[in-house]
């Protein structure tokens, strides 16, 4: 080959990197991966995004629920599609970070295999019991409990909601056992049905479920309450101090993916996520939008895997 005509292709490669080739993008559906089933938290702001993101590229896309093995199964495949653009993931704290600590031998790396984009927000937790159990706060939960021969938590194996769920499991000194479900919505029935004492929701799952009667919202888990929730108290005003377990959302692309496609869909998706319409909904959800850069949510994310090592080794929480 000629050096002339190697210099070409050269050209031609840096060509579909440049912000002139992210122009034409997206040309064809877009492979959207949620790793967890339908009817969760991560499938809902999915499809909320998506119905905006559809409108601005004109191009479709399809939406592929891939749960299981706490959303490592649908993570993995996100993290070995083509890095084209064409393919990106809804994750989590858990997902994304917090499994690397929990998964020795997990078939991805939550840094190395993934382009972050943008961090949509932060994932605050519900406290929720249902109906038939006595309590309205926290300590009454507490209390009711020390009274039983043993009760049931609902949870992702491994995800945030565990970590929360044990926590409250060490902090008070109670006997409680894990029912490991595939996603929150699953848990869900079974919770209102009273085969489960508590469970740690995240707040756009609980919070339609509470406001419409189906189950009682007793503390959220972040430092201050959230807007989409200000008269729930926090489990530090309930009586638990330092009882504050948060984890994220967030929008990913496989390693690799052009650097001007990153930047594309970092700002459309953070442009979504602000759109007035979206914002309606996130308040109904409570869900509470943040958005960043491709390098901001980066920094989150490393800084995160430190944070969690230290909450999995207090709580003991582990990964059979």
């Amino acid at each position: 080959m000629s050096f002339r005509l190697s210099f070409a292709v050269l050209l031609m490669f840096a060509a579909l990197g440049s912000p002139a080739h992210a122009q034409d993008y997206p040309s064809r559906p877009i492979r959207w991966i949620v790793p967890f089933p339908p009817g969760g938290p991560t499938d809902t702001l999915s499809r909320i995004l998506a119905a905006r993101l559809g409108d601005v590229w004109k191009s479709g896309i399809v939406i592929e629920n891939k749960g299981g093995a706490a959303g490592a199964i649908g993570t993995d495949l996100a993290a070995k599609a083509a890095p084209d653009g064409y393919t990106i993931q809804l994750g989590t704290q858990s997902t994304n970070a917090s499994n690397k600590i929990f998964y020795p031998n997990l078939p991805y790396d939550p840094i190395k295999d993934f382009e972050p984009l943008t961090l949509l927000g932060t994932a605050c937790m519900v406290l929720v019991i249902p109906n038939s159990i006595p309590a309205t706060t926290p300590k009454e939960l507490v209390e009711w409990i020390r009274k039983q021969d043993g009760v049931s938590y609902a949870a992702v194996t491994g995800s945030s909601q565990h970590i929360a769920a044990e926590l409250l499991v060490k902090r008070a000194g109670l006997k409680a056992t894990l029912v490991p479900y595939r996603g929150s919505a699953q848990a869900q029935p079974d919770l209102m049905a009273g085969r489960i004492a508590y469970m740690f929701d995240n707040l756009p799952s609980a919070l339609p479920q509470a406001r419409g009667g189906q189950v009682k919202a007793l503390a959220q888990t972040c430092a201050t309450r959230s807007p989409s929730a200000p008269d729930l108290p926090t489990m530090v005003e309930a009586g638990f101090p330092d009882f504050v377990v948060d984890g994220w959302y967030g929008m990913f692309a496989p390693a690799k993916t052009p650097r001007a496609i990153v930047d594309k869909l970092s700002a459309d998706i953070n442009t979504a996520l602000k759109d007035p319409q979206s914002l309606e909904k996130w308040k109904t959800l409570g869900f509470d939008p943040i958005g960043s850069t491709p390098a901001e949510f980066a920094k989150r994310q490393k800084d995160d895997l430190a944070y969690w090592k230290e909450m999995i080794e207090y709580t003991g929480v582990k990964v059979e």
